[in-house]
């Protein structure tokens, strides 16, 4: 397996983290595939879930949760390795 699909394997079902306020327990980081209308492309982000999903919503006018990691680094990683991907 490559280090991407590695890291993927440590996503985690939605479903096993519950909301609590705007953060959800445990706390989790989520990485978003954003559709950038503005030069037609495509990013991956990542943040706290949900409120960074909210963020992204509010700036983009959409966003996909793509993966759910309990840790922010799986997070961070997963959303650069995406987007080296899509250069």
């Amino acid at each position: 397996m490559t280090d991407l699909e590695d890291l993927i394997q440590r996503a985690i079902d939605p479903s096993s983290v519950k909301l609590e306020g705007t953060l959800t327990n445990p706390p989790s980081f989520g990485v978003y595939l954003v559709q950038d209308t503005d030069n037609d492309s495509q990013h991956y982000r990542f943040g706290s879930h949900p409120v960074r999903m909210q963020e992204l919503e509010d700036r983009f006018g959409g966003c996909e949760l793509e993966y759910l990691f309990l840790s922010r680094e799986d997070a961070a990683a997963v959303a650069s390795a995406l987007n080296k991907r899509e250069e």
